[in-house]
């Protein structure tokens, strides 16, 4: 008879473009109507820079890195990497977790949202059904 999928993994399946959002999606899927997570970039400009004062350029020069990697990151044009996450996390007495933690939020973000509105989602098939 081959191997039996269990219950649970035949019903996985990704939402939808016209999902709700609210039933049927894998709990990594489910956010709050309206919510996403904050691009690391941003957080880090609303959170720290302009209520700390700190312009991209004294933030490079504190952290040892060029400010186009800093406009960079503030745009939302390259991701948070351990030895960003290191820097400020010694500048700003966090951990290098919190910052890799929102980068890795944002990143499984932008990738469900890109497998949702992608036409060729996987999808599992039980037994006796041809693969697609």
């Amino acid at each position: 008879r081959g191997e039996r999928i269990p219950k649970a993994v035949r019903k996985i399946s990704l939402p939808g473009p016209d999902c709700s959002w609210k039933q049927g999606a894998p709990a990594f899927f489910r956010l709050r109507p309206g919510r996403r997570p904050p691009c690391p970039g941003h957080f880090l400009e609303s959170r720290f820079l302009a209520p700390l004062g700190i312009t991209q350029d004294a933030l490079a020069r504190a952290l040892g890195i060029s400010r186009r990697r800093v406009n960079e990151l503030v745009r939302g044009k390259r991701a948070i990497t351990p030895d960003t996450a290191l820097r400020l996390a010694l500048l700003f007495h966090l951990e290098p977790a919190f910052w890799l933690g929102l980068q890795m939020q944002w990143d499984l973000y932008r990738e469900c949202m890109a497998a949702v509105e992608s036409t060729a989602l996987p999808r599992l098939s039980g037994p006796g059904k041809p693969d697609r």
